[in-house]
């Protein structure tokens, strides 16, 4: 009687932990794949294969989120002097429940920061040129427009005279934390560099807004935004009740426990 009790238990406890995970990608190397701005031709990639973006996997396992992003500038921070005060780094990563891009075109050629999806948070970089990472603090963005809440690829940018220097303007990159409509959740994560050409960001959203939504639209890129990774994926919201899965493997392991000690009495 106790090994289909145990094996009913197990199934039940791999079930409800299959629902509290959710994943998803955003590819940015499909022939469909977001563009964003295209002002200067270059299409997705502006100044090389250093920047280029190829995807993004979104994963939730309970409250914890984690955001992938695979790319080749993953360890290049730092680099193009000439363009930017201390070379180019890691833009701030931009989160709303909806993915609203600008145009109809399949690349969204037109879309940029102030005719697109309103971004509604914000991870905010301790360090933008570290490459090994740090922590960032996730920040809500409450203003009308995102030029109250972000500042754009302009705001980084500082191109010295008679040197070739194009990127995409006008994309959201860093998170206007000075600004009345931004404000700090309280709420703290870290993101690596990996050695696998990807940048890896984590945090518990447990009390934030970020917990109620069952879909999630990004956008990332470097301060330069010469790539750029926007898009929508499903989260999910299928997360078991408060405390089943800790009771239900404290239940597990009683029950084991009675198994062994039946086992060891005297017959």
């Amino acid at each position: 009687m106790m090994k289909p009790l145990l094996t009913s238990a197990l199934a039940a406890l791999s079930l409800l932990a299959a629902q509290a995970a959710h994943a998803g990608d955003i590819s940015d190397s499909a022939v469909d794949g977001y563009w964003g701005g295209n002002d200067h031709g270059s299409g997705d990639v502006i100044g090389g294969s250093v920047y280029d973006i190829k995807g993004a996997n979104i994963t939730r396992v309970g409250d914890v989120l984690t955001i992938v992003i695979s790319t080749n500038f993953a360890g290049h921070a730092g680099v193009a002097p000439n363009m930017a005060s201390g070379g180019i780094g890691y833009g701030d990563l931009f989160l709303a429940e909806k993915w609203n891009p600008f145009g109809t075109d399949v690349h969204h050629a037109k879309d940029n920061a102030s005719n697109g999806t309103l971004w509604e948070y914000g991870f905010a970089l301790d360090n933008r040129f570290s490459n090994t990472g740090g922590t960032f603090k996730l920040y809500e963005l409450n203003g009308a427009t995102n030029a109250q809440n972000i500042r754009n690829t302009e705001s980084f940018m500082s191109c010295k005279l008679g040197v070739d220097c194009t990127y995409r303007e006008g994309q959201a990159t860093g998170v206007k934390t000075s600004s009345s409509t931004v404000s700090n959740t309280g709420l703290v994560g870290t993101w690596k560099v990996l050695a696998d050409q990807s940048l890896t960001f984590s945090i518990n959203i447990a009390n934030s807004g970020l917990a109620n939504y069952s879909t999630l639209a990004m956008h990332w890129g470097e301060t330069c935004q010469n790539d750029v990774i926007e898009g929508m994926t499903s989260l999910g919201k299928g997360v078991p009740l408060p405390g089943s899965l800790p009771l239900l493997a404290a239940g597990l392991g009683g029950m084991l426990l009675v198994r062994r000690r039946m086992a060891a009495a005297p017959r």
